[in-house]
């Protein structure tokens, strides 16, 4: 069977924050009633009907008689069993999706009969914007490639990256609106700390007014460094602010990508039960 993105199906597995925003997305992507979602909890359903009215819900046996692109929005500790109820009825046709950079796609290929990659949401998809990297697999080819990265595009900006790029990209473009949104809470605490005479309200809507400024530049085509030197004119208070901070930001930087590959590489592996493997 060939994989188009017009004849797809699409099934979510765990419908927590991430399989939330996704079933969000995906429910942009496809048709009526080609969205199919497994939750574990009540609570987790009843939000998904509420917020995705379209989506169908379902056991997870029975997912994929449903689904042809099959995304698993599970912790690494819970994908053995998952890919265990799955297993007996996926076909070399269906693609698994996982969003676990902790586990290596060779092993999820071992685990299951057809194509295989890894995507990395973002918390902006739930609102049609920010990234989606995209990790192809074994058994990926350029039609899968295509398929998934044209559903992508209704609610993202898609970036297809190699493996051995994922946490640096996931840093960037999936942890990178928390940090970036922390930033600017300091930003704004920073002034306040200083007993500057602003509210917290005006002096957080100034913040992000600035950071709304700064997305529309560089949607515009201008780079980070462009806007740095039309503001921070040599003498100025902008250039002297820079100067200032500049080996604090690169050292918190540093420390906070360090602790994320850390953090990454503390967590083992989950080990795939590969003897019901079809093939």
């Amino acid at each position: 069977m060939l994989f188009m993105s017009m004849h797809t199906a699409v099934g979510i597995v765990g419908l927590g924050r991430m399989g939330q925003t996704l079933a969000a997305g995906f429910n942009r992507a496809v048709p009526s009633g080609r969205l199919f979602a497994v939750g574990r909890s009540r609570t987790s359903v009843v939000q998904l009907r509420s917020e995705v009215p379209g989506a169908g819900i379902v056991s997870l046996p029975e997912l994929p008689d449903r689904a042809d692109l099959l995304v698993l929005c599970v912790r690494n500790a819970d994908l053995p069993a998952v890919l265990t109820d799955l297993r007996p009825r996926l076909t070399a046709d269906h693609v698994v999706i996982v969003l676990n950079n902790g586990i290596s796609l060779t092993s999820l290929a071992e685990a299951v009969p057809g194509p295989v990659a890894k995507l990395i949401p973002s918390v902006g998809n739930e609102i049609g914007v920010g990234a989606t990297l995209l990790v192809p697999g074994p058994g990926f080819t350029e039609e899968n490639e295509a398929s998934v990265l044209s559903l992508l595009r209704s609610f993202s900006v898609p970036f297809v990256i190699e493996e051995h790029q994922g946490r640096a990209a996931t840093d960037l473009a999936s942890c990178g609106p928390a940090l970036l949104a922390r930033v600017a809470a300091e930003m704004a605490a920073a002034q306040r700390k200083r007993n500057a005479p602003l509210s917290a309200d005006l002096a957080e809507s100034l913040v992000a007014t600035s950071l709304n400024a700064l997305s529309r530049l560089l949607d515009n085509g201008a780079s980070a460094a462009e806007i740095v030197d039309r503001v921070a004119v040599p003498g100025g208070n902008t250039a002297a602010a820079i100067e200032a901070a500049e080996g604090h930001l690169a050292a918190a930087w540093h420390a906070a990508f360090q602790t994320t590959a850390d953090n990454e590489r503390s967590k083992p592996p989950p080990q795939l039960n590969n003897d019901e493997h079809a093939g």
